[in-house]
Protein backbone atom coordinates (compact mmCIF):
# COMPACT_ATOMS: atom_id res chain seq x y z
CA UNK A 1 0.00 0.00 0.00
CA UNK A 2 1.14 3.70 -0.86
CA UNK A 3 1.44 6.33 1.71
CA UNK A 4 -1.26 8.58 0.51
CA UNK A 5 -3.66 5.07 0.48
CA UNK A 6 -2.73 4.51 3.89
CA UNK A 7 -3.51 8.11 5.06
CA UNK A 8 -6.80 8.23 3.46
CA UNK A 9 -7.84 5.44 5.08
CA UNK A 10 -6.19 5.73 8.65
CA UNK A 11 -5.72 9.69 9.26
CA UNK A 12 -9.41 11.47 9.69
CA UNK A 13 -9.33 14.42 7.17
CA UNK A 14 -6.48 13.25 4.45
CA UNK A 15 -9.70 11.61 2.56
CA UNK A 16 -11.11 14.59 2.12
CA UNK A 17 -8.07 16.51 1.07
CA UNK A 18 -7.86 17.43 -2.89
CA UNK A 19 -5.08 15.95 -5.40
CA UNK A 20 -3.79 19.48 -5.20
CA UNK A 21 -3.87 20.20 -1.76
CA UNK A 22 -1.65 16.99 -1.13
CA UNK A 23 0.85 17.55 -3.82
CA UNK A 24 1.51 20.95 -1.89
CA UNK A 25 1.60 19.69 1.52
CA UNK A 26 4.17 17.20 0.10
CA UNK A 27 6.50 19.76 -2.28
CA UNK A 28 6.49 21.67 1.02
CA UNK A 29 7.78 18.67 3.39
CA UNK A 30 10.60 18.60 -0.07
CA UNK A 31 11.31 22.66 -0.02
CA UNK A 32 11.56 22.08 4.07
CA UNK A 33 13.93 19.80 4.10
CA UNK A 34 16.53 21.20 1.53
CA UNK A 35 15.75 24.92 2.23
CA UNK A 36 17.44 23.45 6.13
CA UNK A 37 20.05 21.88 4.80
CA UNK A 38 20.89 24.62 2.26
CA UNK A 39 19.91 27.65 3.72
CA UNK A 40 20.31 26.50 7.57
CA UNK A 41 23.40 23.97 7.14
CA UNK A 42 20.74 21.45 8.91
CA UNK A 43 19.99 23.32 11.60
CA UNK A 44 16.72 25.72 11.36
CA UNK A 45 15.61 27.72 14.64
CA UNK A 46 13.95 31.34 14.61
CA UNK A 47 17.57 32.92 15.27
CA UNK A 48 18.96 31.35 12.09
CA UNK A 49 16.08 32.36 10.41
CA UNK A 50 16.32 35.69 11.32
CA UNK A 51 20.01 35.54 10.41
CA UNK A 52 18.90 35.22 6.92
CA UNK A 53 17.84 38.57 5.88
CA UNK A 54 20.98 40.16 6.91
CA UNK A 55 23.19 37.47 4.96
CA UNK A 56 20.94 38.19 1.97
CA UNK A 57 21.40 41.92 2.73
CA UNK A 58 25.43 41.58 2.49
CA UNK A 59 25.57 39.54 -0.27
CA UNK A 60 23.25 42.27 -2.07
CA UNK A 61 20.78 39.75 -2.78
CA UNK A 62 18.00 41.41 -0.21
CA UNK A 63 14.94 42.39 -2.69
CA UNK A 64 11.81 42.61 -0.85
CA UNK A 65 10.17 42.66 -4.09
CA UNK A 66 10.19 38.74 -4.62
CA UNK A 67 8.58 39.00 -0.98
CA UNK A 68 5.48 41.47 -1.41
CA UNK A 69 3.12 38.61 -2.80
CA UNK A 70 3.96 36.10 0.18
CA UNK A 71 4.04 39.07 2.65
CA UNK A 72 0.56 40.42 1.09
CA UNK A 73 -0.85 37.45 1.66
CA UNK A 74 0.19 36.57 5.12
CA UNK A 75 -1.11 39.96 6.42
CA UNK A 76 -4.58 39.57 4.53
CA UNK A 77 -4.80 35.93 6.15
CA UNK A 78 -3.46 37.32 9.52
CA UNK A 79 -5.12 40.91 10.44
CA UNK A 80 -8.25 42.36 8.65
CA UNK A 81 -9.88 45.29 10.05
CA UNK A 82 -7.46 46.53 12.41
CA UNK A 83 -7.37 43.22 14.55
CA UNK A 84 -6.11 39.46 13.97
CA UNK A 85 -7.82 37.01 13.12
CA UNK A 86 -7.84 33.57 14.67
CA UNK A 87 -5.75 32.00 11.63
CA UNK A 88 -2.97 33.97 14.10
CA UNK A 89 -3.53 32.31 17.09
CA UNK A 90 -3.18 29.22 15.10
CA UNK A 91 0.37 29.93 13.86
CA UNK A 92 0.73 29.20 17.97
CA UNK A 93 3.75 31.71 17.84
CA UNK A 94 3.49 31.61 22.16
CA UNK A 95 5.78 28.24 21.43
CA UNK A 96 8.39 29.98 20.82
CA UNK A 97 10.13 32.97 21.42
CA UNK A 98 7.53 35.51 23.03
CA UNK A 99 10.24 38.81 21.42
CA UNK A 100 9.51 37.02 17.71
CA UNK A 101 5.85 36.65 18.15
CA UNK A 102 5.50 39.90 18.96
CA UNK A 103 7.93 40.50 15.49
CA UNK A 104 5.55 38.68 13.47
CA UNK A 105 2.59 40.62 14.91
CA UNK A 106 4.08 44.36 14.38
CA UNK A 107 5.00 42.75 10.82
CA UNK A 108 1.59 41.57 9.84
CA UNK A 109 -0.39 44.41 11.40
CA UNK A 110 1.68 46.95 9.33
CA UNK A 111 3.63 48.35 12.81
CA UNK A 112 7.23 47.60 11.12
CA UNK A 113 8.53 48.62 8.13
CA UNK A 114 12.39 47.50 8.39
CA UNK A 115 12.65 44.92 5.39
CA UNK A 116 15.17 43.12 7.65
CA UNK A 117 12.83 42.17 10.10
CA UNK A 118 9.34 41.88 7.47
CA UNK A 119 11.22 38.93 6.24
CA UNK A 120 12.48 37.92 9.07
CA UNK A 121 9.11 37.92 10.60
CA UNK A 122 7.76 35.79 7.19
CA UNK A 123 10.04 33.29 7.51
CA UNK A 124 9.00 32.65 11.02
CA UNK A 125 5.61 31.69 9.96
CA UNK A 126 7.24 29.72 7.57
CA UNK A 127 9.08 28.05 10.55
CA UNK A 128 5.16 27.82 12.46
CA UNK A 129 3.77 25.79 9.13
CA UNK A 130 7.04 23.88 9.34
CA UNK A 131 6.26 23.15 13.40
CA UNK A 132 2.66 22.89 13.07
CA UNK A 133 2.99 20.17 10.16
CA UNK A 134 5.29 18.10 11.61
CA UNK A 135 4.21 17.73 14.89
CA UNK A 136 0.94 17.56 14.22
CA UNK A 137 -0.76 20.39 15.12
CA UNK A 138 -1.52 20.86 11.29
CA UNK A 139 -3.97 17.29 11.37
CA UNK A 140 -5.97 18.26 14.41
CA UNK A 141 -8.00 20.05 11.69
CA UNK A 142 -7.89 17.63 8.78
CA UNK A 143 -4.71 20.09 7.44
CA UNK A 144 -8.10 21.63 5.47
CA UNK A 145 -7.57 25.11 4.16
CA UNK A 146 -3.83 25.05 4.07
CA UNK A 147 -2.78 24.84 0.53
CA UNK A 148 -2.20 28.56 -0.50
CA UNK A 149 -0.31 28.84 2.76
CA UNK A 150 1.68 25.90 2.04
CA UNK A 151 2.44 27.50 -1.97
CA UNK A 152 3.51 30.80 -0.40
CA UNK A 153 5.72 29.02 1.72
CA UNK A 154 7.45 27.30 -1.16
CA UNK A 155 7.91 30.46 -2.54
CA UNK A 156 9.48 32.14 0.20
CA UNK A 157 11.55 29.44 1.02
CA UNK A 158 12.53 29.12 -3.27
CA UNK A 159 13.02 33.07 -3.29
CA UNK A 160 16.01 33.06 -0.10
CA UNK A 161 17.12 29.86 -1.88
CA UNK A 162 17.95 31.32 -5.41
CA UNK A 163 19.62 34.44 -3.77
CA UNK A 164 21.38 32.27 -1.08
CA UNK A 165 24.45 30.55 -1.76
CA UNK A 166 24.50 27.47 0.17
CA UNK A 167 25.28 27.49 4.15
CA UNK A 168 28.30 24.54 3.44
Amino acid sequence: MNPNDFLALRVPGYAQLSDQERHVIQQFSLMWSAFENSVCNTRATPLALLRIPKRLLEVGKLDMDVFKGPLTYFRQRYYQDGHFTHFFEGLHLEEGSLKNGELVARVISGAEDDALKILGAILLIVYRYRNNLFHGVKWQYGIVGQQENFQQACNVMMAVMDRLPPAH
